[in-house]
């Protein structure tokens, strides 16, 4: 059988002696047992271990967020060095519960131990008396005495070793305690010491830091062939979360995001496509949350048109930068990345963020004035700035120096929607001529003269030269009022602008 594939050990250590495991059997009384275990294939292939060790470094990363060091060893465990950061969760006990619900949010089981070394911490992981949450506390103080309950084999011996002990009475690590070192260490090798060590509670091994991918992905496969954007987004909610918990243990956060649909190669090549659909995603600002990513990315996975049925999903989080967070925020939000049960400006970067996903980044912007008497060329949309989301303003101010205070430019009255592309506007411009607009009749009311452009931008190839009237418009029980201009040199009508 594979040995656990989807079965992660982690085990919290504090800092205190370590060891290795030795092994000295006699060659003569074991030839029979090696030759029957050379006859068994391996369990584990080149490909299916590489995916081991992936799920570890995942696990590894997750643990990243509970201390400094972080170290991992196939095929089940990961340490991480909580010396000196207990207290921040709450204790000890309180950290083991917190890291195990973590890990099984990935999807995998746990057994969580913290004794006072990586291998007692490995051992009392695998062999000791877990709580119903799969967690196990060894204060210092009982570490000698209860690692004497635990088995031989706890200490990861080889099966040889471990057979040679238990012929010679030797059940327990009490057991192995308790015999004359000067006895014992011979028959166990180079790593005598070590194995000693760790049977009376002493742990002095070293962690040997692992290094995290630059560029997170989380993928998932599956075999039947699915149609539609539902089942992309159930599994997108889980690849989200483990990617939420992997950039939230590395103090991380991303700002570009590519998800790659996987299709059923056979139909895409019947059809003609790619094999591979990639939406990519440019957010406003970084984040890392997995409930913002999944809004952002749901958003326009679920308009997405499938080219083929999909086989799989991959998420792939480019341009990794740090996660603006504080140690001890004042309010959930205090770091500015927005949160999805927020209520108030904090949410503007995941609003953003949709937006984006929606329309594309070339439609998302603010409005920045212009220098033009046009009223199509006095705004242009500009990127979104740092200093919209720090809650910079955007309308016009000025100081008035008699009073020594702010105040408001006061404006006139003007259009709140400017038409993409002028309407023509057919009827006469008198009161009691009828037009129809979108459909409907409706009738003149009203008409008062706005302003005029008298050869505008000289300059250019095409001077304007235009009336603006100010048109009300009733039909029924409602009434509508628009911007109309007259092209003087033409004596074209259209309609310019919407005001509400």
């Amino acid at each position: 059988m594979l040995p656990m594939t989807a079965k992660w050990t982690p085990q919290t250590w504090r800092s205190r002696p370590i060891a290795q495991v030795p092994e000295y059997p006699d060659p003569a009384k074991l030839a029979g047992v090696e030759e029957r275990l050379r006859t068994f294939p391996p369990l584990v292939f080149a490909g299916e271990a590489r995916r081991l060790m992936e799920r570890l470094g995942e696990v590894a990363e997750v643990a990243l967020a509970f201390g400094s060091t972080v170290a991992l060893e196939e095929p089940d465990t990961v340490w991480v060095d909580v010396t000196g950061a207990s207290h921040l969760a709450g204790g000890e006990d309180a950290l083991a519960l917190e890291l195990a619900s973590r890990i099984r949010g990935l999807g995998h089981a746990v057994r969580v131990a913290v004794s006072s070394g990586p291998r007692l911490a490995q051992a009392f992981a695998r062999w000791g008396k877990v709580n119903r949450e799969g967690c196990l506390v060894v204060p210092a103080a009982r570490t000698a005495l209860d690692v004497a309950s635990l088995p031989v084999r706890a200490l990861s011996l080889d099966t040889p070793l471990v057979a040679w002990l238990v012929r010679l009475g030797v059940h327990t690590l009490g057991d192995l305690a308790k015999l004359p070192r000067s006895a014992a260490a011979p028959r166990l090798g180079e790593s005598a010491g070590a194995v000693l060590d760790l049977a009376i509670g002493r742990d002095d091994s070293p962690l040997h830091a692992y290094s995290p991918p630059a560029i997170p992905t989380e993928e998932t496969t599956w075999e039947e062939p699915a149609d539609g954007s539902e089942p992309l987004l159930f599994v997108l909610r889980g690849l989200t979360s483990r990617l939420g918990a992997r950039l939230e243990g590395r103090g991380e956060a991303v700002q570009v995001v590519d998800l790659v649909i996987l299709h059923d190669r056979a139909v895409a090549r019947h059809r003609g496509v790619a094999s591979e659909s990639v939406l990519h995603f440019e957010l406003s600002t970084p984040l890392w949350r997995a409930e913002e990513l999944f809004r952002v990315i749901a958003s326009r996975l679920t308009r997405f048109q499938l080219v083929a049925p999909s086989l799989g999903l991959r998420i792939e989080a480019h341009a990794i930068t740090r996660a603006l967070t504080v140690q001890l925020p004042l309010s959930r939000y205090a770091a500015g990345l927005g949160g999805s049960a927020a209520k108030g400006p904090e949410t503007l970067p995941v609003v953003l963020a949709e937006l984006q996903a929606d329309v594309g980044k070339d439609r998302v912007g603010v409005l920045a004035l212009e220098g033009s008497h046009r009223p199509e060329k006095r705004s242009r949309l500009v990127p979104v700035t740092k200093a919209l989301l720090a809650g910079a303003g955007v309308g016009a101010r000025r100081v008035d120096g008699d009073a020594g205070r702010a105040t408001e430019e006061p404006r006139l009255p003007v259009p709140t929607r400017l038409l993409p592309k002028p309407v023509p506007f057919d009827a006469p411009l008198r009161p009691g001529a009828t037009v129809s607009i979108d459909h409907r009749l409706y009738t003149v009311e009203r008409i008062t003269f706005e302003s005029r452009l008298d050869r505008v931008e000289w300059w250019t190839k095409t001077p304007i030269s235009r009336d603006y009237l100010h048109v009300w418009l009733r039909g029924g029980c409602s009434v509508l009022e628009l911007s109309v201009y007259i092209d003087r040199e033409t004596g074209v009508r259209k309609v310019q602008a919407i005001y509400d």
